[in-house]
């Protein structure tokens, strides 16, 4: 699913079109033709979806990422979707994205087993420059909460391969997706009523004397030990392991342990600390793993960022300890 749009934006006289973000948004001649492209796509009816229609600015960041992946951004607009104000990606879309940016060798292999709610599944690849299948974790269809796609009535399994290739992707090869999210990642926004708490009834004031201070007074403590408590809601085991098998970063593991350290104890969250565990690990074993960059096919030594973060870990459990 490519496209010659670098050559049909490019004039005789001009340069290929770059396809990098530094390179788009510094050369004014090929942003420029781009923005010719989102107002043209701006008009459309039956050829872009209605969130893009007189839209340009939209259709710009739409113009943008389909030169970066090299594909037909009319293409690329029909696979977008407007979840909660923001655009999402169809997963079918990202699938062929990553396999086509040269990340991994041959296709993505998919192991299922389970029925029903019990069914499980897990993706893998052979990452480019090795021999053997890296596989990812297996995820069970009753742990995913959002699925704004029929299909998952439907054709579960297809929904379920889908959504463990974006996972799969984000911990071995982020690059080839970084920034693009699926609508089954983005959670919708109910505009329904919501539950704002008691009201409380303000009363015209009166006379100011000794007696309406002192009942205001204690009317006013009434009130406040009558205030109810708000209800705390533990994350559930479902929102631990997703944001445990997202994260990429420091910032995005110390989120996910905190949030498992929430959990009631029990079962669930001892799942949830294995969990965590097998992630620490899948990710420092890509750490060691030269990553190929997406755009310049160039391969180069991944950060220390884990190696720092655990060291931080060690020394806050060892000053715990000591207290």
């Amino acid at each position: 699913m490519t496209n010659d749009l670098p050559a049909t934006l490019a004039t005789e006289t001009t340069p290929a079109v770059a396809t990098s973000s530094a390179a788009m948004m510094l050369d004014s001649g090929t942003l420029d033709r781009l923005m010719r492209v989102a107002d043209i796509m701006a008009t459309g009816r039956a050829t872009v979806p209605k969130h893009l229609q007189g839209n340009p600015g939209d259709c710009l960041a739409v113009a943008m990422q389909a030169v970066r992946w090299n594909m037909d951004p009319f293409v690329v607009a029909q696979k977008t979707h407007l979840v909660g104000g923001t655009l999402g990606y169809e997963a079918q879309l990202v699938n062929a994205v990553i396999q086509s940016s040269g990340a991994i060798d041959g296709r993505f292999h998919y192991e299922y087993r389970g029925d029903g709610n019990a069914l499980e599944c897990r993706v893998g690849a052979v990452i480019r420059g090795e021999s053997e299948i890296t596989w990812g974790e297996w995820l069970c269809i009753a742990s995913v909460k959002t699925k704004n796609s029929p299909l998952w009535s439907t054709n579960p399994k297809q929904q379920l391969g889908y959504l463990q290739v974006k996972y799969w992707s984000r911990l071995y090869t982020p690059g080839a997706i970084l920034g693009v999210y699926t609508p089954e990642e983005l959670a919708p926004v109910d505009a329904g009523e919501k539950n704002m708490g008691a009201a409380e009834v303000v009363e015209t004031p009166k006379a100011a004397t000794r007696t309406n201070a002192l009942k205001s007074r204690l009317v006013g403590d009434k009130r406040t030990e009558q205030q109810p408590i708000p209800a705390v809601t533990l994350p559930s085991l479902a929102d631990v392991l997703a944001a445990i098998e997202s994260a990429s970063d420091a910032d995005s593991m110390a989120h996910a342990k905190h949030l498992g350290a929430q959990m009631a104890d029990g079962a669930e969250k001892d799942q949830a600390v294995e969990a965590y565990k097998r992630r620490v690990a899948a990710l420092r074993a890509a750490a060691e793993r030269p990553q190929a960059d997406p755009e310049t096919g160039e391969v180069r030594e991944q950060d220390d960022w884990l190696e720092s973060y655990e060291s931080a870990e060690h020394s806050q459990q060892q000053r715990k300890e000591a207290a």
